[in-house]
């Protein structure tokens, strides 16, 4: 059965609760709060009954950087990254969070004619070149990073999801990846609509629709929005609507939906757009139209 949650991003965001929440909705997936919000959330999830999800990191000052970087070629940030991961896990299982989430690989591997301007990195050392990289040396970190968190999901008997990051040829190339979802059968996917689309627009060599095909049956968790990719990027973010036409530059989620639906509709769905953007009747026409897909 395909189940539904929203999102919050910094803080308890009271408005965005009462407005976004609905009757089929059971959840919510958190990221980046101070300790004094974890408290509150906690508080609420405990009165009001819903799942709760995490976006590593849940605790702002748990980890230095954004994203782990369990692919780092720097040993010490390897073993930082797995240790921030692990204190994540064990709260995580204090609030009883059903999952965790977390950008995947990073470091990011770019083609060597990368083009900045069509993704955000914070700090430096989110990426690495291909040609400082090579596949063999990708391959074992991989499997090594796999191994380990393959451990700590089944230490901490919580569900690690990979949210994938900026995809170079290593992924859509090779068979990698799917390689090590079916040994490590408790690491799963996120796949990101908006990301998927970007990344067609932006790199001629991946074909977003393909990679979904074939990493449907290995997905948890959908994050479902759209974005408009002309000469750059416009709406982010913005509620996936049945009339947004791709030749305007918005993704193709009728694409996305109809495979998900047909290979993996037992996933969960969080709507991870900017709700203020649309009014009332458009969020219901957002969620109408998503459940559409996966209630027969």
């Amino acid at each position: 059965m395909t189940e539904y949650s929203i999102g919050m991003h910094g803080f308890f965001d009271d408005k965005k609760y009462k407005r976004d929440f609905r009757n089929f909705i059971n959840g919510i997936e958190f990221c980046l709060f101070s300790d004094e919000e974890v408290n509150k959330l906690k508080n609420i999830a405990k009165t009001d009954d819903f799942n709760i999800g995490i976006h590593f990191p849940l605790r702002k000052k748990i980890y230095k950087y954004r994203d782990p970087l369990i692919l780092s070629k720097d040993k010490d940030e390897r073993l930082d990254a797995f240790n921030a991961i692990e204190k994540e896990l064990k709260f995580a299982t204090d609030i009883n969070a059903k999952y965790m989430v977390m950008h995947f690989p990073k470091p990011v591997i770019l083609n060597d004619d990368f083009n900045f301007d069509t993704w955000a990195f914070t700090y430096d050392n989110e990426f690495i070149f291909e040609k400082d990289y090579s596949f063999e040396d990708f391959r074992k970190d991989c499997i090594n990073a796999f191994e380990k968190l393959s451990r700590l999901s089944d230490k901490y008997n919580v569900q690690i999801v990979l949210e994938h990051d900026y995809l170079n040829k290593y992924f859509y190339e090779e068979d990698l990846l799917e390689n090590l979802l079916k040994k490590y059968t408790n690491i799963k996917l996120c796949l990101d609509t908006g990301r998927l689309h970007v990344m067609d627009k932006v790199n001629p060599n991946f074909d977003s629709i393909k990679f979904v095909q074939n990493m449907a049956k290995y997905t948890y968790l959908l994050h479902i929005s759209n974005v408009r990719v002309r000469k750059t990027l416009k709406d982010r973010h913005f509620p996936v609507l049945p009339n947004q036409n791709t030749k305007d530059g918005w993704a193709n989620i009728d694409s996305y939906l109809k495979i998900m639906s047909n290979i993996n509709p037992n996933i969960r769905i969080l709507f991870e757009h900017r709700s203020d953007l649309v009014n009332d009747k458009d969020l219901d026409l957002c969620y109408k139209w998503v459940r559409s897909y996966f209630e027969f």
